[in-house]
């Protein structure tokens, strides 16, 4: 079953070249942007993010996403570290302007975790 959100190459490059040209053309909103995001929550494996979503979603359903910053190393595009970030038109656009990518959508987070699909399925699938 289709857990996680595959992102292909060209996905990559076009949320990274995107938020590449705004950022140059816009600086000072550049950084304001990287501050919102700074201040979140993040990890450095998919799985923890995912096991924070989790215990997060208890809380409050619907209110996390889990998105990734993409990054070209090697002319290869990439993801490295993870957020949490609320559903909060703020940081989508902080988000979408320093090029982070959604890893899940709200449906596919809701069947992990309603249906108990272990982590470490979701986080194989690629």
């Amino acid at each position: 079953m289709d857990y996680r959100y595959r992102a292909s190459q060209d996905e990559l490059k076009r949320v990274y070249e995107h938020a590449k040209a705004r950022m140059d053309a816009h600086p000072e909103f550049a950084e304001k942007n990287k501050e919102v995001i700074d201040k979140l929550p993040y990890y450095t494996s998919e799985k923890d993010a995912l096991q924070a979503a989790i215990k997060l979603w208890e809380k409050d359903p619907w209110l996390w996403l889990i998105c990734a910053k993409v990054e070209k190393v090697d002319g290869i595009y990439r993801i490295g570290k993870f957020w949490l970030v609320t559903n909060d038109g703020k940081i989508k656009l902080s988000a979408d302007y320093i090029g982070m990518i959604l890893m899940y959508d709200d449906t596919r987070l809701y069947n992990i975790i309603h249906s108990g699909v272990p982590i470490d399925d979701v986080i194989a699938y690629y």
